[in-house]
């Protein structure tokens, strides 16, 4: 459904710079996703963030962040070092096994530490823009930490 293949799609829906889904074809699956959650569709995201010296850098570091998923993940690059993957169908332990695995197969790749941000969709949440903050927060709370991964 997510899948690789759509951020190869149209060029307005995919970053040049590392071939991945961009910020506008990530907040429109996300939108769509988002409101499913509350008929039970488990959702999780992802929040990774580590940094790349040049583009050649950022392209292997989505490269390596892409192969580490599902398929029917999305995996965007927000721009920078940060990048979000959806994981549809995954509850917070699920998460947190993509997560420990996306560490492990960035060491090597990333330049610095590498922080992760883990949130899962809960029934409270009304708005989009909370699951957002959720992950935002964690993805913070790892970075303060010096890296690594937080829920």
């Amino acid at each position: 459904m997510l899948g690789r293949e759509h951020a190869i799609g149209h060029p307005a829906l995919t970053d040049e710079r590392t071939g991945l889904a961009n910020r506008l074809h990530f907040e429109l699956v996300y939108s769509y996703l988002f409101n499913g959650a509350d008929r039970g569709v488990p959702l999780t995201l992802m929040l990774v963030s580590t940094s790349a010296p040049d583009a050649e850098a950022l392209r292997a570091l989505g490269e390596r962040i892409q192969a580490t998923t599902r398929t029917s993940d999305l995996v965007a690059h927000l721009g920078g070092g940060r990048f979000i993957v959806i994981l549809l169908g995954t509850n917070l332990s699920g998460g947190r096994i993509a997560a420990d695995r996306m560490e492990m197969a960035l060491q090597g790749v990333a330049v610095g530490p590498v922080a992760i941000g883990l949130a899962t969709y809960r029934a409270e949440m009304k708005e989009s823009s909370e699951l957002l903050k959720s992950v935002d927060d964690a993805l913070q709370r790892a970075a303060a930490a010096g890296g690594g991964v937080e829920l």
